[in-house]
């Protein structure tokens, strides 16, 4: 009876991401944590920030500073169904982080970036920055 409770313990606190959950910057991990995939070679990382939360529905969100790199940003904008957003459209709450962002995250103004998001799902939080001067790309997301 004590190992079945145990056990039952065990599978609680699992499945509501005790086990997973945590804040993570600028750590080798966080572009699997945040994507399930290997990081390719050919993208830097300059910045990350991952966290989850353990609730027991998936609450979870990521940010990342990526050097320029042409083949992402094109792969980012067509295999995504990505669309631009005016500028008539945009608003500081465009910037896709749950509370304040780090410093180092699009610090610049938004008229110094493109600012994408999905075409299929205006809802999303999903933004990647492109930074017009440098072409520095910023990607992140939040749900809760």
């Amino acid at each position: 009876m004590k190992n079945l409770a145990i056990l039952m313990i065990a599978l609680i606190v699992s499945g509501c991401g005790y086990a997973r959950a945590g804040k993570w910057e600028d750590d080798a991990g966080n572009w699997k944590r945040a994507f399930q995939s290997t990081q390719p070679e050919e993208v830097v990382v300059v910045h990350s920030l991952y966290w989850r939360t353990s609730h027991w529905s998936f609450e979870a969100g990521y940010l990342f500073e990526i050097q320029p790199n042409e083949a992402l940003r094109n792969q980012l904008l067509t295999e995504n169904q990505l669309h631009e957003l005016r500028a008539s459209e945009l608003a500081e709450s465009e910037r896709p982080c749950f509370g304040e962002c780090p410093k180092w995250f699009a610090p610049k103004s938004l008229e110094d970036y493109e600012v994408w998001g999905y075409s299929n799902d205006p809802s999303s939080r999903f933004r990647v920055f492109i930074e017009r001067s440098t072409g520095r790309i910023f990607v992140g997301d939040y749900q809760v």
